[in-house]
């Protein structure tokens, strides 16, 4: 089993001592309880299967076709699973977790994606947090039900246990964007600039090319004589991205602290923001913004829309977990909305970005992953976040 660093338990103790036990609707017992939606039900009509389960916490799926994927389960282990059989995967690195019990916060093996020309290469790239606490982006191929030809592409220079993210999106054949979320607890009597600090992975939208090199035409910063991976900043935790080709548009869905979840359009070399001006409070009450609305918006980006649902106690997030924009799918009341797992509301919510609604959804539990498949159909992963539990599914939404 692999084991977290002695610097992640300690931020985990910290985690719960100021949180509780709900940090981005965690469960830690032993029964899930789903709270009422916070936005109206939609009547759609789907029909829901499950396709695989016996899964800790999956994670990232790469689709090779409607009946062939790959699903990372965040404790360390991939699995391939074709025609409705799943098989596990050898050689997978070790990586590194930050649990309470069995109860994973930060860390291990997150996304999974297919090259663009994956039918001719073969490489599966995966992005995960070492065991050493950095993240990494490697590739490989899969040979007898095991990694061959392993190439670490990208690896931080500082520890990223805190960034939960890590998904990848291909803008095309050679470059993707990779996510690397921030720290979570900055207020403004204790301030933490790590999203703000060019020099610090952290907090960042990465550009890469297929290889892991840096693009030449990434931004050059202020202060900076040379293009880095940077490719924006001030991020909390971005936890979905979608890039669309034909508008050349990167759009993401961001952690807020309590309440502020972001949808933000992400554009090269901007600054959005986190921890300098938030539209959520911290989790104790206290203020995170370090400067007035009026001054960050002129130098940072606000989100398109931002998410809070009122409370008595100041506003709950909903902990946007993955985004998925429908189109083309066999579920006629889903196409053109973007779609979200909610962690802590417990369900799949869509949102329509022309009108700014949202809706609830009744797939429920803790969708951490949503994809469309090449038919039409969509899949997606149902997490547990306990390790004790193996009740991670895997399940396939249609018509």
């Amino acid at each position: 089993m692999q084991r977290p660093t002695i610097p992640s338990i300690i931020l985990v103790t910290l985690m719960i001592t100021l949180l509780g036990p709900d940090l981005y609707g965690q469960n830690l017992g032993d029964d899930i309880s789903v709270p009422p939606s916070p936005y109206p039900i939609s009547d759609d009509a789907f029909t829901v299967s499950t396709l695989a389960e016996g899964f800790s916490v999956p994670y990232g799926i790469a689709i090779v076709d409607d009946e062939e994927y790959f699903i990372s389960d965040r404790i360390g282990k991939l699995f391939h699973f074709r025609d409705g059989t799943l098989t596990e995967i050898d050689g997978v690195p070790r990586v590194g977790l930050a649990k309470l019990g069995e109860v994973i916060f930060l860390g291990g093996m997150m996304d999974l994606s297919l090259h663009p020309n994956y039918a001719t290469n073969k490489w599966l790239y995966m992005a995960y947090v070492s065991d050493d606490g950095l993240s990494k982006v490697a590739r490989c191929k899969i040979e007898n039900n095991a990694i061959a030809q392993f190439e670490i592409l990208f690896t931080t220079q500082h520890q990223t246990l805190v960034g939960n993210g890590l998904r990848m999106v291909w803008e095309d054949d050679q470059h993707f964007f990779l996510n690397i979320g921030g720290t979570s607890f900055s207020t403004r009597s204790h301030p933490i600039l790590v999203s703000q600090d060019l020099h610090s992975e952290g907090g960042k939208i990465h550009r890469l090319m297929d290889d892991g090199s840096v693009p030449e035409d990434n931004p050059v910063f202020e202060g900076f004589t040379s293009p880095s991976s940077i490719w924006s900043y001030g991020h909390r935790d971005v936890q979905g991205l979608q890039y669309n080709k034909a508008l050349k548009e990167l759009v993401g869905v961001e952690h807020g602290p309590k309440g502020g979840d972001e949808f933000n359009v992400i554009e090269k070399g901007k600054n959005y923001g986190w921890p300098l001006y938030s539209f959520g409070t911290d989790y104790t009450g206290e203020p995170v913004s370090l400067i007035s609305k009026d001054s960050a918006a002129v130098f940072t980006v606000f989100p398109e829309y931002y998410w809070t649902v009122p409370t008595d106690d100041g506003g709950q997030a909903i902990g946007p977990a993955c985004l998925l924009k429908v189109e083309g799918s066999n579920i006629a009341d889903w196409n053109d909305y973007y779609l979200m797992g909610s962690l802590s509301f417990k369900r799949l919510l869509k949102y329509d970005r022309a009108t700014q609604q949202t809706y609830g959804l009744t797939v429920e539990g803790r969708v951490r992953t949503i994809k469309q498949l090449p038919g039409g159909d969509i899949i997606a992963l149902v997490e547990r976040s306990n390790t004790g539990v193996s009740n991670g599914k895997i399940i396939r939404i249609s018509r």
